[in-house]
């Protein structure tokens, strides 16, 4: 608040200067401050900071407060189809589908952008869409029991190699 004091009286008792200056400044310490106050996502985790956020294990409390999502278990959840509304955690990294009923998995998966751990094992898959190769930050992905065909395996395999893959 000095700078802002200290710049007004520099260019006098001018009120239209001292709106333009005021303006300015903050626009500065706004800029300055690489952790903007409109900034919403945050940024990866790595796996010991990841570890350490809550683990949400139900859907609805979850959607409570979407920003603040980073691990999502659903795991033995008796679902039947992928819950579309796991699209709207933005920070999302961690995310636990295994042991239920799916069969298919949307495109919009690829929207999962900060996905670093994705657990699909046990269910009824046969095919992972080809969006998932949007998932740049994926490290780890457990697709094992599923009905994968050797074919669908290579393909997943050869989409994303930079990925652990439990198969």
């Amino acid at each position: 608040m000095n700078i802002l004091t200290n710049a007004v009286r520099a260019w006098g008792n001018n009120p239209q200067r001292s709106m333009i200056v005021g303006v300015c400044v903050l626009v500065m310490c706004v800029c300055a401050n690489g952790s903007s106050i409109f900034a919403q996502e945050a940024s990866l985790l790595d796996s010991a900071a990841l570890i350490q956020k809550k683990e949400f294990t139900s859907l609805d409390e979850a959607l409570k407060n979407p920003s603040s999502v980073y691990r999502l278990d659903l795991s033995y959840s008796g679902l039947s189809e992928f819950p579309r509304e796991i699209l709207q955690f933005p920070n999302l990294q961690s995310l636990n589908l295994s042991n239920n009923g799916i069969i298919d998995v949307p495109a919009e998966l690829g929207k999962l952008t900060k996905l670093q751990r994705l657990n699909l094992a046990t269910n009824g898959i046969k095919r992972l869409p080809a969006e998932i190769t949007a998932l740049k930050n994926l490290k780890w992905i457990d697709i094992t029991q599923n009905q994968f065909m050797s074919s669908e395996l290579t393909k997943i395999k050869t989409a994303l190699p930079q990925v652990a893959i439990n198969d």
